[in-house]
């Protein structure tokens, strides 16, 4: 089992995701080869909700966060 392959099994979880110089923190909506799709709420109320496609060679480490 590879890391795609293990992160595809926590759809619809919340993750935080760890790049060199960036943190986002979303819920894991779709999982491909080589990248992941998270759907993140801006703590800002006047910017709407977004969705992010992240390259897995860029991240440093993800953590799943408690149900």
């Amino acid at each position: 089992m590879n890391f795609t392959e293990m992160l595809g099994s926590f759809i619809g979880r919340s993750i935080e995701a760890f790049l060199t110089n960036q943190f986002v923190q979303g819920t894991l909506l779709s999982v491909g080869d080589g990248f992941f799709t998270l759907q993140v709420t801006d703590p800002n109320y006047n910017t709407p909700i977004t969705q992010s496609t992240i390259l897995v060679q860029n991240v440093e480490f993800v953590r799943i966060l408690a149900a």
